[in-house]
């Protein structure tokens, strides 16, 4: 008699059982469970630069509002036919790129590499980009008159669908080149050159090359200086959502929250081309 409660237990309770672990299943799948659900979300132009005296000027330059701390309501997500193009002044000094970048795919392009993350059109320019699948790893390379590079690689290749922080620097002055990941720089090459970029900023892509990125991209900050290792620790430290960290030598702050519109006080805007912004993507985003 006792197992046979037992069983008609079961057959009562055991659907109602199986229906509720797969609601839980559901539910962690849409990351209901995941802290950063709940976490408050900063929307587009939350944070900006202001430059009292017009685009380009530094005087009295300040930001307003906060996202540090926060995170972004989107980030930008590209399918690997996408990309973001601005019209800006050429750049032949030294430079910094920094981004937050989540792979999607490492699959190899027409040109060999795996995608392009910041570049220059027409030319080469300095480029923060992942290398060929042979190599596997991620790159901040300087041409020269399109035709001397120089490259440090980072000897890291990065895990799909994990965010990580990276950023590449060029000193003019002294000739060296560094790449970041995260919170470590991994190699520095040197060659004293003046580079030479484009006139188009491209993010996410290098057309010419039909080299194009696939994953997701947020917080995509330019800088005519390089800056130091410190102000890039901070800044991974600032996380995702992150103001820039040098307003006198910024030049072009892309949050990608929702659109590709410049906030660091310059105005120079992208055009998006095949790019969408995706409200779920701190699903795979952890804390620094």
């Amino acid at each position: 008699m006792k197992s046979q409660s037992a069983m008609e237990y079961l057959m009562t309770y055991g659907w109602a059982i199986l229906v509720i672990a797969v609601v839980l299943a559901a539910l962690y799948s849409l990351g209901i469970f995941n802290p950063n659900s709940f976490a408050p979300k900063a929307s587009a132009g939350s944070c900006e630069v202001v430059r009292p005296f017009g685009p380009t000027t530094s005087t009295d330059i300040h930001s307003t509002g906060t996202c540090t701390n926060m995170l972004p309501k989107y980030v930008a997500s590209f399918n690997g036919n996408g990309q973001i193009s601005v019209l800006m002044p050429t750049l032949s000094h030294s430079i910094t790129y920094t981004a937050w970048v989540n792979f999607a795919s490492l699959a190899q392009s027409n040109y060999g590499d795996t995608g392009q993350i910041i570049g220059w059109e027409p030319g080469y320019g300095p480029s923060l980009l992942f290398l060929q699948p042979s190599i596997y790893q991620f790159e901040f390379s300087v041409w020269y008159a399109n035709t001397q590079q120089e490259a440090v690689l980072s000897g890291t290749t990065p895990k799909l669908n994990t965010w990580y922080f990276m950023a590449g620097t060029y000193n003019e002055s002294s000739g060296l080149i560094q790449v970041y990941v995260n919170n470590k720089v991994y190699n520095q090459t040197i060659s004293k050159e003046t580079l030479e970029t484009g006139n188009v900023l491209t993010i996410g892509a290098w057309p010419s090359q039909l080299s194009y990125f696939k994953g997701e991209l947020a917080n995509v900050q330019i800088y005519n200086n390089s800056i130091s290792s410190n102000q890039i620790s901070a800044l991974y430290q600032e996380g995702i959502g992150g103001d820039p960290i040098d307003l006198t030598h910024l030049v072009a702050w892309y949050p990608l929250n929702g659109n590709a519109n410049d906030y660091s006080g310059n105005n120079y805007n992208g055009k998006e081309t095949n790019v969408a912004y995706s409200s779920t993507w701190y699903r795979t985003y952890s804390t620094p």
